[in-house]
């Protein structure tokens, strides 16, 4: 192969694996753009607050029907660290709010 040929593949390569170009101004982000640079505070919130609630209850209920535990501070327990731990990792993709 020729230099010429060398180059030229570097450049499709280069061009194919760098992707689309990001839009220059924040006037001309799309859509899609902004949900990937971050989910709202909101989203982030309700989707803990639902995690806390759902495990919560589960942890109570599994706690009700077992006789060595304490079943209100067992759901308690488990409400807050399914919270605390919704918080810091975010919803899902799924997860609409």
């Amino acid at each position: 192969m020729a230099e010429d040929d060398i180059e030229r593949l570097l450049r499709e390569v280069s061009s194919t694996t760098s992707g689309p170009a990001k839009p220059a101004t924040p006037a001309e982000r799309t859509r899609g753009d902004v949900e990937q640079s971050g989910r709202s505070a909101g989203g982030r919130f309700a989707f803990a607050a639902v995690a806390g609630g759902v495990t919560g209850v589960g942890a109570f209920l599994f706690a009700v029907f077992t006789p060595w535990t304490d079943a209100l501070d067992m759901g308690f327990a488990a409400a807050a660290a399914a919270f605390v731990t919704g918080l810091v990792s975010g919803p899902p993709r799924w997860f609409s709010s």
